[in-house]
């Protein structure tokens, strides 16, 4: 966890507040919460985004008045992260990368990827160069 990038301290924060509010610590739980904190709104609703007591996304909140075009991005992806969740009728709109990431959170996305994916996420070492064999 010390080479994670917060946006904030208040990011920060949070996520570790959530994490030690969360009945399970796993990838799924770490990239979640690591997503809805990279967004001050995000952070102030998300009672309205998770149930605590069940566990579980809250896909209603998506629809909350508080919702700018950046929280939908955030949500968008912590709930596809959270478990594969698209909605039905707007599924399309956020799954393409330049529809989901062409704002100023993509650097913090990226993170929540790889909280979610470490097994795929490892840091590549540069290619060795071959030496010549001879013949």
């Amino acid at each position: 966890m010390s080479n994670v990038k917060f946006r904030s301290a208040a990011h920060r924060d949070f996520f570790l507040e959530m994490m030690s509010r969360s009945k399970v610590n796993d990838t799924y739980h770490r990239a979640f919460f690591y997503v809805m904190g990279i967004s001050e709104e995000t952070r102030a609703n998300i009672n309205q985004m998770f149930d605590f007591k069940t566990d579980c996304i809250k896909p209603e909140g998506m629809h909350g008045g508080w919702q700018t075009s950046g929280t939908v991005r955030v949500c968008h992806l912590a709930f596809n992260l959270w478990n594969g969740y698209t909605e039905k009728e707007h599924g399309q709109d956020f799954t393409p990368p330049d529809e989901l990431f062409c704002c100023g959170y993509a650097p913090y996305f990226m993170e929540g990827i790889k909280m979610r994916y470490p097994e795929y996420c490892r840091d590549l070492s540069a290619p060795k160069r071959q030496t010549e064999h001879s013949r």
